[in-house]
């Protein structure tokens, strides 16, 4: 575990820190660990995942404070959307972090993604007491072979899942349920986790299943093009009469002020490398108060390295060694 402290800046790396997107939503990310392994992880997060050997994890009281200077910079209503490339509640400091976003200036709402294993009731309460106030639930199967399967996890235990999201519930958190659809595999799960929505007055966010360069893929099965995947959802929206086709509008989400970015793709600088990166072949350097992912990284720690960047969306910083 590498431990994120003060002098490695927290925009610029995927992997932990703060993601903006030039929105009201700032994604918060006190960790890249993760207790499951699951078949369609976009991420190939877990303690299976063939390529990230490091994980990350940020220091409480500084990551607190660089989110407060974010917030403040962009003068706005403001969601904290605590997510992960892995699962927030291996974040030890998880309730203190969520009580100290919630008492944020201008922060209305705080929000968080989890699988739920996590979850007890105890939990519940002492992230009700903070302040948490949507949990955005990941659950793709309902039965429970399936949910062992499709989360890699032979402890998975859905039936315990649905008890917390419904303690969630009672606790006046908001659930969103939010499968991922993978067609071929869990078409019927589908259904029947709208069901179980409408039973708990639970929210539904369904996610298409994709496939990247770096994720793990079900075998066999051909992600759908989204004209295929929205005519499902229409159809289903039909029969269950609910919606599931959603907008930003829908989720609150609207344009705000933007943080600076800090290099465009193509610019040539010199980083100072810091640590292993989340690739085996990355390391991570600084410059210019911005994290960058260096491909195919030969330098050491404390090194000095000429980069060329590759990526620069959202504040995200990808480069290759020249």
């Amino acid at each position: 575990m590498i431990k994120i402290k003060r002098g490695i800046p927290l925009m610029g790396c995927i992997a932990f820190g703060i993601i903006e997107r030039g929105t009201n939503l700032l994604q918060v990310r006190p960790t890249s660990m993760c207790n499951m392994n699951c078949v369609f992880c976009s991420t190939d997060s877990g303690p299976f995942s063939q390529y990230h050997k490091n994980n990350f994890e940020v220091e409480l009281d500084y990551l607190v404070e660089e989110v407060e200077r974010i917030v403040f910079e962009k003068d706005c209503e403001m969601e904290i959307n605590i997510d992960s490339v892995g699962e927030p509640l291996m974040y030890k400091d998880i309730v203190k972090l969520v009580k100290n976003c919630k008492e944020m200036e201008n922060v209305v709402r705080v929000s968080m993604q989890t699988n739920g294993v996590l979850l007890t009731k105890e939990k519940i309460k002492d992230l009700k007491k903070a302040g948490l106030d949507v949990v955005n639930l990941s659950i793709s199967a309902m039965d429970l072979e399936l949910g062992k399967k499709l989360s890699g996890t032979k402890s998975y235990d859905i039936t315990k899942i649905k008890n917390r999201a419904k303690d969630l519930i009672k606790a006046d958190i908001k659930v969103r349920l939010c499968p991922v659809w993978i067609p071929g595999v869990n078409d019927d799960e589908i259904e029947k986790i709208i069901e179980f929505s409408q039973e708990i007055y639970a929210h539904l966010g369904i996610q298409k299943y994709e496939v990247y360069k770096y994720s793990r893929k079900v075998k066999k099965v051909k992600p759908l093009n989204w004209w295929k995947f929205f005519n499902q959802l229409k159809k289903w929206e039909k029969k269950y009469e609910t919606k599931l086709i959603l907008d930003k509008k829908d989720m609150g989400i609207k344009k705000a002020k933007r943080v600076k970015e800090m290099f465009k793709k193509g610019d040539r600088v010199q980083v100072e490398v810091k640590l292993p990166g989340w690739f085996s072949d990355q390391k991570i350097g600084i410059a210019k108060d911005r994290c960058i992912s260096i491909n195919n990284c030969t330098k050491n720690i404390n090194d000095l390295v000429n980069v060329k960047i590759l990526e620069t969306k959202n504040n995200l910083y990808i480069g290759e060694e020249i």
